[in-house]
C-alpha cells in the first residue's frame, strides 16, 4: 500500500504526463467521422494535412509503411512513384502487395494504389510507374511534401536536389537490417541530404556510373529489411511529414535507430559549405 507521500507523488506524475481529458473526461464520441481521433491531436493541423498533396518515392518495405500511414491521414492526393514490379521476396515485408501481384509481376505503384483505395476512398491516389531519375523539378514542385523511401544514393540525391530547388520539404528514410535513419530537409535554410555525404559516398557513386552518365554493371549488396524496423522508420517519416504539413518544420536533424541496441538518437545536421545545393539557386 502506498504511503501518503507516495500517493501525492504518483498524482503529481500523473497530472504532469497524462492529459487531463484522459484522466477525467469521457472520450469524445467519434460519430460518423473517420478522422475524429486524429482531429483531437492538438499538435497537428489536421485540416492542412487533409488539403495537402504528397509524393512518396519508392513503394518497397519502407514505402508500404509510409503510404499506409499517409493514406489514413486522408490528404487530398497521394502520388506513388516506383518503376519496379512486385516479386515474391516483397511479400515478407510489404503488406500492400498480394501473391497474385507477385505472380503476375504487377507494377508496385499500381498494386499499392489499388490497396490504398480500399484503405481510404477519400484520397485521390496516382501511381507513376517510372524511374524517379526521369522526374524533374517541375514534377516535384507541385507537392506540399515529398517522402523518400528509396534504396540507393543516386536516387536520393536526385530527389533531394530537385525538392530543394523547388522549395519543397523532403523527408528521407533508409533501412539496413535492424538499423534505420530519417532526415528532414526543409529548404531553403536547412541542411540537405547531400550535406550528410562524405567523400567515400561520392566515390562509390562515381563507380556506379560511367563517364557517359549511364549506370555500370557493378554488383550491389542486397539491403536487408526487417518488418518491424520498416514500420518504425516509416512511422517516424510519416509523423515528420504530418508535422511539416502542419507548419511545424523541424529540419537540420537526423534520427538514427538501432534495433539491436534498442536506441534512438537525434543528431544535428549542419549545411556542408561545399554542397552544390546551397549556392545560388539555379533558375
Amino acid at each position: 500500500m502506498l504511503s501518503g507521500n507516495e500517493r501525492d507523488r504518483t498524482t503529481e506524475i500523473s497530472t504532469q504526463y497524462i492529459p487531463g481529458w484522459l484522466m477525467n473526461d469521457p472520450v469524445p464520441a467519434a460519430g460518423g467521422d473517420r478522422y475524429a481521433r486524429i482531429r483531437i491531436v492538438t499538435a497537428l493541423d489536421f485540416e492542412r494535412i487533409r488539403h495537402s498533396t504528397i509524393c512518396v518515392a519508392g513503394a518497397g518495405a519502407l514505402g508500404n509503411e509510409v503510404l499506409k500511414n499517409m493514406a489514413l491521414y486522408g490528404p487530398r492526393k497521394l502520388v506513388v512513384v516506383d518503376n519496379d514490379s512486385v516479386d515474391l521476396s516483397n511479400l515478407g515485408r510489404c503488406f500492400l502487395f498480394t501473391e497474385e501481384d507477385a505472380l503476375s509481376g504487377r507494377g508496385k505503384a499500381d498494386a499499392a494504389c489499388e490497396s490504398l483505395r480500399r484503405i481510404n476512398s477519400d484520397v485521390e491516389f496516382e501511381g507513376r510507374e517510372c524511374d524517379v531519375l526521369e522526374l524533374d523539378r517541375a514534377f516535384f514542385s507541385v507537392f506540399d511534401a515529398v517522402i523518400g523511401c528509396l534504396d540507393n544514393i543516386n536516387a536520393r540525391l536526385h530527389v533531394n536536389s530537385n525538392c530543394y530547388y523547388a522549395g519543397v520539404p523532403y523527408i528521407d528514410g533508409g533501412l539496413d537490417g535492424l538499423t534505420g535513419r530519417v532526415q528532414v530537409v526543409v529548404p531553403p535554410e536547412g541542411a540537405c541530404y547531400q550535406c550528410t555525404l562524405n567523400a567515400s559516398h561520392m566515390k562509390v557513386l562515381d563507380r556506379y556510373f560511367s563517364c557517359s552518365g549511364r549506370e555500370t554493371n557493378i554488383p550491389r549488396r542486397r539491403v536487408p529489411a526487417e518488418p518491424s524496423v520498416s514500420a518504425l522508420i516509416g512511422s517516424i517519416q510519416s509523423l515528420e511529414a504530418a508535422k511539416l504539413l502542419s507548419g511545424k518544420a523541424q529540419g537540420d536533424s537526423m534520427q538514427f535507430y538501432d534495433g539491436a541496441m534498442n536506441w534512438l538518437e537525434n543528431i544535428s545536421v549542419a549545411i556542408e559549405p561545399g554542397c552544390d545545393n546551397h549556392g545560388e539557386m539555379i533558375k
